[in-house]
């Protein structure tokens, strides 16, 4: 591939290059038995349902860098709706985020519900239960968060490149008109 179609295509290649890194993360996360770990730890499930809607929003802004990219170079004539396009992006993230602090409060609740009902501060093994018990929702409340704070953050970057993209063509499309 040369230079010139490289450079013609760089708001999708930008975009595919942080795709391909985040292929690669996720196949060491497979290897590492990540996913095993965090479907153990995550009693409401809620990790997987955020890292279902991270990866159907990370295509949906390859797709829109694709497009971008194709509006850019001349190849298709317009995009409806340009400025907007990218509102659903931002909307996902911060549902990524807000669906973590929903999973932390889950945890919490998990935690301390009926935690210390019928636990006999004498017997060493009622405490023993008691604190197993807890730590249950504690991992539960740790991974959504977790998993919430880093997909919202790698959704985030994606679209403010996406957006930076378009907003650098429009003003580089002003000023040349």
């Amino acid at each position: 591939m040369d230079t010139l179609t490289i450079r013609k295509h760089s708001i999708f290649l930008k975009w595919w290059w942080f795709f391909s890194l985040l292929i690669i993360t996720t196949i060491g996360l497979f290897i590492f038995d990540i996913h095993n770990i965090l479907w153990a730890n995550d009693k409401t499930k809620l990790s997987f349902l955020i890292l279902s809607i991270f990866y159907v929003m990370t295509v949906h802004c390859g797709y829109e860098s694709w497009l971008l990219s194709r509006w850019v170079n001349g190849e298709i004539d317009e995009v409806k709706n340009i400025n907007g396009r990218h509102e659903s992006g931002w909307f996902a993230s911060d549902v990524l985020l807000t669906m973590g602090l929903i999973g932390t409060v889950a945890g919490f609740i998990l935690m301390l519900a009926g935690a210390f009902i019928g636990i006999n501060i004498a017997d060493v093994s009622s405490v023993q239960q008691a604190l197993a018990n807890m730590a249950v929702g504690m991992s539960t409340a740790l991974y959504t968060t977790l998993t919430g704070l880093i997909s919202s953050t790698l959704l985030k970057f994606q679209y403010f490149r996406l957006q930076q993209d378009l907003e650098r063509y429009l003003d580089d499309k002003r000023t040349t008109d």
